[in-house]
């Protein structure tokens, strides 16, 4: 069996996200199960984080669109799976076009960058990464979709031990970068980390840098595609996201460690959350927020609960994410192509 997967957005190490990161190990997943995968996707001269080898073929195009009718012809895909990007419904139009049966993956809900409209047909399989984001499909246009969750690979984020900071990824402003630094700043005591992400504007990144240097509990880094030496540092993860997160996948990253969250209730992350952290209103006043972390930081009993819950939290998410993709295989490989 073979799956082609496609986006317009660039590919790991160019950016680092949660898309990027789903796909890399959803291709490990399936490696390990004998599914010959290839990655067709957008190509982006950035912030990466330098050479990477990949087991599976990765080709990085310009126009990935116009190069998806001869990356179909020459690998012949048992599907071709198309993932969100800058802009989905014209990457969608050309898979359908090489007569191979088309899966729509939706990792998130941003419907300005669909490039069309979401319809229900018999000649797409959609995809949904959490049962939020499959709620929402159904909502927004009948949508029924699959149910399958990132295939997070643990040993790809286990550590021996936890330390004491309080760590945030993807300072952006979607993100709850104020939260954070309104937290912190209120909170001398506790030291922050800050780690990149998606690729920043050079003048806002600056800009907020330099308010952070001025706060000597907070440090800020680079992106990084290996989490496990902030883990190691890290006690517990912070993720007040304004944005609807379909998944949320280092809650699950973080859990595996033992690190409880506080998050928002911004889209699927309560579910992702579970029992293996705290909820906080994503427009709550900063006191709740503080209350929070001061609690689940200094209260050593509250940690201890709810680092023991978030990794049973975790185990589950793995197990139904690797669950889930042979669910997926089995749908795959019963699509006819388009009529």
């Amino acid at each position: 069996m073979r799956l082609l997967f496609c986006s317009n957005y660039p590919h790991l190490p160019d950016v680092i996200g949660g898309l990027q990161t789903a796909t890399d190990e959803l291709c490990a997943a399936l490696l390990d199960r004998g599914v010959e995968p290839l990655v067709l996707c957008g190509r982006y001269e950035g912030s990466g984080t330098g050479p990477r080898h990949f087991d599976y073929k990765v080709v990085r195009a310009e126009n990935p669109e116009a190069t998806l009718p001869l990356i179909a012809a020459t690998f012949e895909p048992t599907a071709i799976i198309v993932q969100n990007g800058f802009s989905l419904f014209p990457m969608v139009k050309a898979a359908l076009a090489t007569g191979r049966p088309t899966a729509i993956y939706m990792h998130n809900l941003e419907v300005s960058r669909l490039g069309g409209n979401l319809v229900a047909h018999p000649d797409l399989l959609y995809i949904a990464n959490s049962p939020y984001t499959a709620a929402r499909l159904e909502a927004l246009a009948d949508i029924q979709a699959l149910v399958v969750p990132p295939a997070i690979q643990p040993q790809r984020y286990i550590v021996e031990a936890t330390g004491d900071r309080v760590l945030f990824v993807n300072p952006t402003l979607v993100k709850g970068f104020e939260i954070v630094f309104k937290l912190a700043r209120r909170h001398p005591e506790i030291p922050f980390t800050i780690v990149e992400s998606w690729s920043l504007d050079p003048a806002w990144r600056s800009y907020q840098k330099s308010r952070c240097a001025d706060l000597p509990n907070i440090e800020w880094l680079d992106p990084v595609e290996d989490m496990r030496g902030l883990f190691a540092k890290a006690r517990l993860l912070l993720m007040p996201s304004l944005w609807e997160e379909a998944y949320g996948r280092t809650v699950i990253e973080a859990q595996l460690n033992g690190l409880p969250v506080i998050a928002s209730n911004r889209g699927a992350l309560p579910d992702t959350v579970g029992e293996g952290g705290m909820i906080v209103d994503a427009h709550a006043p900063l006191d709740d927020w503080s209350h929070a972390l001061g609690l689940l930081y200094h209260d050593p009993m509250a940690w201890q609960m709810l680092s023991a819950q978030a990794r049973d939290n975790a185990r589950l998410a793995v197990m139904a994410g690797h669950l889930a993709i042979d669910r997926m295989l089995t749908r795959l490989a019963s699509r006819q192509p388009p009529s």
